[in-house]
């Protein structure tokens, strides 16, 4: 029984020997059918260099989805050069760039863009009747009428006549014809979309016509409705803001409150609902709840351009509600612990005062020395744009307050904008200088491997094709040379293919490479990261030590001349280095930039590898014609045939990817030559641009400066005026504490005063029995000059006392208190009962 079993396993053993040889044929007939569908795919529509399929229509939904998402900026940057380029989507690109400028806020450049628009007179189009209704907004925006006649006549009879009802109505209101207006709001169906705009409108034009009951019912209806949009959900907040300014008019202010506190405090119309809201209390001697008001205002926006305003305020009420609460305990109307002390609100009063002083000051006194010393005001225009960040190590810094108020400036504003817009365009020149740069160190590494990634990912599967032929077709040479004699190729491949499976892949040591340089690069980001920090904290400190020497100039101690001379001439020295470093820093991230792309460019070991895979298909075609020409003397020549023929196969697919593969360096090196050319062009161009934002940007910088100089002397007016009533504030602190103080004075003397007189009444009996008992009254002792009468209580007592159970004095004492009828010269009446204040 085993050994039959023995025998069994052996014949097993010998199939399964005689059956491998069949399954292996199969497998690599079946990868090589594979493989052949695959070539043909790779060398079929290969993607042409430097040239992109579809780009109009892509860049345009590109252009529409960032228009969407609210990137104005990205979306007129995509539609600029298919605004000016003749085609099907010339009339949708010009509508959305010029869209996208209008709510940009550049209405100028967005209102030519739509004039061609209007200029096709397509009046079928998508886009003509929108185009002449932001025409007419633009026009009411700019207070220029020129051809709004022919543009509301052009959309009499379109298919929008609510919103051209909508934009006549704004029309008549900006030019003062009120009932027009409303009549042309009035025509804005109701549940349209533009009906809560017109509404407030119509509110607003019953508020100037001075018809104030009317507009108060029509806000109140705004602000009941539901909200179908962002928009309508604005307008209710205006209609909350307008209402309660509409009832404190009307001196309601109950309802006014009411009205401002319906404002969401998520909005951003939150801080005026709360300011406006105050001076409501005010005007209704609520001290209190106005204190609350502010208070909170305070605390909500504490960066708002009113936040002056408010804390001066502030101050004031504390005042009003110390004396309120003084007032109120001496006439006995309020419980005193309840209420308050008035000393605390004195305190707290003179606490926000000096506090408001302290943080305006140094703005004030700061643009003080700035106009003073008729220094060149544009140095400051990139740091109140924001655009500069080296600007704190080069000047001393604005005070972030006068930068703000600055920046409330409306001329300021338009500067900003303007040098915004500067900024973003060298911003922009720069990445294209960066972008060109690094398109001119790949194209000079001229590595046809490394560039157009489509293309390198074709020539990437080709390579692993490859790699997985080369092995199939050296098992299909052993299974050969089982069955024939070896040849003189043999040796060759197999020393080739011995080498190629000891080393990597072309494919794996490119992409070893590429891992390995990025490796580097993170650690040489970190170095860099490091040195920004160091730097950075570098400024802050030269930005502390000039901001020290300024403030102290203005003490009583400032720093000797020869010390401040030393510390500016230090930081001025420091600040040509910091420049210095950041300059290599930022050639440092351009190098590492551009190791990155050219990571495995050039590479020897992946040179070797592709070399020594074009050798070893070399030696594979040689032995395969070799073996094929033994086959006729095979062992097994039926089997020889099926591997020659399977070979044969392997063999065309390896000339088929050689081919496509120099295909693709064909296409290559016509695009990298085409590129060269635009890459040149572009160069120039860059050049040109630089040089016309270079022209703009001293025009920008000589106006901005005339216009921040005039600015400073406006600002800093403003600041005075702030120091000045927060001085002022602490000066009716003071002197409201004085007058207090007088008062309680006068109150005590008045108090004696009756006390006295309440005295003379009680003892006047007694007084006057005293005085019955001598014959003649004795005469009062002189006074001394300047004394005080011996005998009044108040002052001290006499030398002589009154004996009780006496009959008789001695001697005629002096009276203790002078009776009503003998008063000394020159002594004032007794204050009539009850005093007077």
């Amino acid at each position: 029984m085993s050994r039959r079993s023995s025998l069994l396993a052996v014949r097993a053993s010998l199939a399964v020997l005689l059956l491998a040889p069949a399954v292996a044929r199969a497998d690599i007939d079946s990868k090589l059918t594979s493989y052949e569908q695959e070539a043909r795919s790779i060398g079929s529509d290969l993607p042409r260099p430097n040239t992109i399929t579809g780009a109009g229509p892509r860049r345009l939904i590109d252009a529409e989805l960032a228009f969407a998402l609210g990137d104005y900026d990205t979306a007129a940057l995509m539609l600029f050069d298919l605004a000016s380029r003749p085609g099907a989507e010339q009339e949708t690109a010009q509508y959305y760039l010029a869209e996208s400028l209008f709510q940009k806020g550049d209405k100028g450049a967005a209102r030519g863009y739509y004039a061609q628009v209007v200029a096709t007179k397509n009046t079928g189009g998508k886009y003509y009747e929108p185009s002449l209704l932001r025409l007419v907004e633009i026009a009411v925006v700019q207070n220029d009428t020129t051809d709004v006649d022919q543009h509301l006549a052009a959309l009499a009879n379109g298919s929008r006549p609510a919103e051209t009802a909508y934009v006549r109505g704004k029309l008549m209101f900006s030019q003062g014809k009120l009932d027009e207006a409303l009549a042309a709001f009035g025509q804005v169906p109701k549940g349209s979309e533009l009906d809560f705009q017109a509404q407030y409108y119509s509110g607003a034009a019953l508020v100037a016509k001075k018809e104030l009951t009317r507009s108060v019912d029509v806000y109140t209806d705004l602000t009941t409705r539901k909200p179908l949009s962002m928009n309508d959900r604005r307008v209710i907040e205006l209609s909350q803001l307008a209402l309660g300014r509409v009832y404190y008019e009307l001196d309601q202010p109950s309802k006014s409150i009411d009205s401002y506190l319906l404002v969401d405090r998520r909005s951003d119309l939150f801080p005026d609902a709360l300011y406006e809201v105050a001076w409501v209390y005010v005007k209704s001697k609520q001290y209190d709840k106005a204190l609350r008001a502010l208070e909170l205002l305070h605390l909500s926006d504490p960066s708002s351009p009113k936040s002056a305003t408010v804390r001066i305020l502030e101050g004031n009420l504390r005042i009003r509600k110390a004396q309120t609460i003084r007032l109120a305990r001496i006439t006995g109307s309020l419980d005193a612990e309840k209420e308050g002390d008035p000393a605390v609100e004195y305190d707290k009063a003179a606490a926000v005062f000096s506090e408001t002083h302290d943080l305006y000051m140094p703005s004030y006194v700061a643009l003080a020395q700035m106009v003073d010393n008729a220094g060149d005001p544009a140095q400051y225009l990139s740091q109140i744009a924001g655009r500069s960040g080296n600007v704190f190590m080069a000047t001393t810094p604005l005070p972030e307050a006068a930068a703000q108020y600055l920046r409330e400036e409306p001329e300021v504003q338009r500067s900003v904008r303007v040098e915004t817009d500067l900024g973003e365009i060298q911003s922009n020149l720069a990445q294209s200088e960066a972008t060109v740069a690094r398109i001119e160190g790949v194209l000079a590494a001229n590595d046809r491997t490394a560039v157009y990634p489509a293309l390198q990912m074709r020539r990437m599967r080709i390579g692993e094709i490859q790699d997985d032929l080369i092995q199939m077709r050296n098992e299909l040479a052993e299974q050969e040379l089982q069955l024939v004699g070896e040849t003189g190729e043999t040796t060759s491949r197999r020393s080739l293919a011995a080498q190629y499976a000891a080393s990597p892949s072309a494919e794996r040591a490119f992409a070893n490479k590429v891992e390995e340089v990025h490796r580097q690069g993170a650690a040489i980001e970190a170095g860099t990261a490091e040195v920004t920090a160091t730097l950075g904290s570098t400024q802050a400190s030269a930005v502390a030590m000039r901001k020290y020497v300024a403030d102290m100039a203005n003490t009583t101690t400032p720093v000797p001349a020869d010390r401040s001379a030393a510390v500016i001439e230090t930081l001025s020295v420091a600040s040509t280095e910091a420049r210095a470093i950041e300059a290599e820093l930022e050639q440092i991230q351009r190098e590492l930039t551009l190791g990155r792309d050219l990571a495995g460019v050039g590479d020897e070991t992946v040179a070797r590898a592709r070399e020594l895979r074009r050798q070893l298909k070399t030696a594979q075609d040689a032995e395969h014609r070799a073996l094929a020409g033994a086959a006729s003397g095979s062992r097994d020549r039926n089997k020889s045939q099926k591997l020659v023929a399977l070979g044969d196969r392997a063999t065309r697919l390896a000339d088929t990817l050689a081919q496509v593969e120099a295909q693709i360096d064909t296409m290559v090196g016509q695009g990298m030559e085409q590129a060269k050319h635009v890459i040149a062009q572009e160069r120039a161009n860059i050049v040109q641009y630089k040089g016309e934002l270079a022209t703009l940007q001293a025009e920008s910088t000589s106006l901005g400066g005339t216009i921040l100089g005039a600015s400073f002397k406006s600002v800093k007016a403003r600041f005075y005026d702030i120091v000045i009533r927060t001085d002022v504030g602490t000066v009716d602190v003071s002197w409201s504490q004085k007058e207090d103080a007088d008062d309680d004075l006068k109150r005590l003397t008045l108090s004696r005063q009756r006390d006295l007189k309440q005295l003379n009444d009680e003892f006047k009996g007694v007084l006057e029995v005293g005085g019955m008992q001598t014959n003649t009254p004795a005469k009062p002792a002189p006074v001394a000059p300047g004394g005080s009468p011996s005998g009044s209580p108040d002052r001290g007592t006499g030398p002589g006392r009154i004996a009780p159970g006496a009959d008789k004095p001695a001697t005629p004492p002096t009276p203790v208190v002078r009776p009503d009828n003998e008063k000394p010269t020159g002594t004032p009446p007794p204050a009539p009962k009850g005093g007077a204040r």
